[in-house]
């Protein structure tokens, strides 16, 4: 069964301006040599790759790494889904930008367009319990909009996100949706304990599979139960959804989809992950198709 050619939604794609996306590529590089996507990629070369595998939607995120490339980003985000059947964008800023409650009651009340905030804790250097998100954290709650969260990795970026410094948040925020993406690798205990915590968490398991079967870092297929890890997707598959991080996946487009062929999981859960958890989610957000 070749699982790719079901996928109906990719949870997480970058499209970026140019410039973004080859500095992108080629931070991939720097620790995965060959990585076999070029840094002259265009956003225009994504959606085409995502097109030839058949996808009809897909989850659009950016991040500014500096205040002053907010604005900019945004608009680049809204003009690109104006021309891009089934592309959903959303927000990004940084946490230095002022007025943030402003900034994001603005660009999701008033502009409309996106459906969402992604923010990137590692590369845009802030942490996710500054006092300074609060109120953003807030106001998505009382308007429903999610937040889409960078977690794990920690070895990558060199940097550390403790899910007991996160899980806080949820007791703040319990009517927050939030989606914790690449599922706080490679702890996943503490990703599934999120999942009991709120019924309006949900994960993204973007790169996931693909890095546990690369064994990277060294040793966490040793260290991970595999049968385990196995029972809880199946048991969860309904709140994960699934992307290829494409242009950075772990591979080609084709290799990071079919990567899913490879671990056994039953009709239902393939389902859920090529699509059908992030078509719900979508539908929650009055998300028409």
């Amino acid at each position: 069964m070749i699982i790719f050619k079901n996928m109906r939604v990719d949870a997480h794609v970058h499209i970026l301006p140019r410039y973004r996306m080859a500095g992108l590529i080629r931070w991939m590089r720097r620790t995965f040599p060959h990585h076999p996507v070029s840094p002259d990629y265009t956003w225009v070369n994504v959606v085409e790759d995502l097109r030839g595998e058949g996808v009809e939607h897909f989850f659009a995120f950016h991040f500014p790494l500096a205040p002053s490339e907010t604005g900019h980003l945004n608009r680049f985000a809204l003009k690109v889904a104006t021309q891009v059947r089934g592309m959903v964008p959303f927000l990004s800023f940084h946490v230095e930008n002022s007025n943030l409650l402003d900034l994001v009651s603005w660009w999701l009340g008033e502009k409309k367009g996106f459906w969402g905030v992604k923010l990137h804790p590692f590369v845009q250097g802030f942490e996710p319990w500054d006092e300074r998100l609060f109120p953003v954290y807030e106001w998505l709650e009382e308007h429903g909009y999610p937040l889409f969260l960078h977690t794990g990795f920690d070895e990558l970026y060199g940097k550390s996100m403790p899910p007991k410094r996160v899980m806080p948040l949820l007791k703040r925020y319990p009517r927050l949706r939030l989606v914790v993406i690449h599922m706080f690798y490679p702890r996943f205990e503490d990703a599934f304990s999120f999942l009991e915590e709120s019924e309006n968490v949900y994960l993204d398991a973007t790169n996931v599979f693909s890095y546990i079967q690369m064994d990277w870092p060294s040793g966490v297929r040793g260290s991970l139960n595999l049968d385990w890890f196995g029972e809880r997707v199946e048991q969860w598959s309904h709140r994960i959804m699934f992307g290829s991080d494409h242009p950075a996946g772990a591979g080609t487009l084709q290799q990071v989809y079919d990567v899913l062929s490879h671990w056994g999981f039953s009709k239902g859960t393939v389902a859920n992950l090529t699509g059908e958890t992030a078509l719900k989610f979508l539908k929650g957000l009055g998300y028409t198709f």
